[in-house]
């Protein structure tokens, strides 16, 4: 049910932000459909490949100066569930971190983490744990 909420939560935060300039929403969906930076086991490292990712999002969000986004922050399940919050958050600001230092205003930018709570694979295996490892970007609002 938790998992369906947050689901739902984020859905809504998207079509919040879209709905009074549906060509800017297009834009940020095509932009943003490469939205999921992955992380290594444990790190809040960005890597050469996430940086490209993000440099993409920080182009249309300088191109877009009323546009906030929130950050989503996740883990895998294999932590308790307070180090997967903890892991979550150093995820989510690390890439806020990378956004503001690329000029993208801090105030522009939320950042929340969900720990393992919502993954996004059911996999109990490596490959499903390296897809529960990311953080998302999400369009909030103008």
């Amino acid at each position: 049910m938790k998992k369906t909420l947050l689901g739902v939560f984020g859905a809504l935060l998207m079509l919040s932000g879209c709905a009074s300039d549906a060509t800017k929403c297009e834009a940020f969906k095509e932009v943003f459909k490469q939205n999921q930076i992955f992380f290594a086991t444990g790190k809040a490292q960005l890597t050469a490949e996430s940086k490209k990712v993000l440099d993409k999002q920080i182009e249309w969000l300088k191109a877009n100066p009323t546009k906030k986004i929130i950050v989503q922050g996740y883990a895998d399940p294999r932590g308790t569930e307070a180090y997967n919050m903890k892991l979550g958050q150093k995820r989510a600001d690390a890439v806020k971190n990378y956004f503001v230092e690329s000029g993208i205003n801090p105030n522009r930018v939320s950042v929340i983490s969900f720990g393992a709570t919502e993954l996004a694979s059911t996999q109990n295996t490596p490959k499903g744990w390296a897809e529960d490892r990311r953080t998302v970007s999400v369009i909030v609002t103008e």
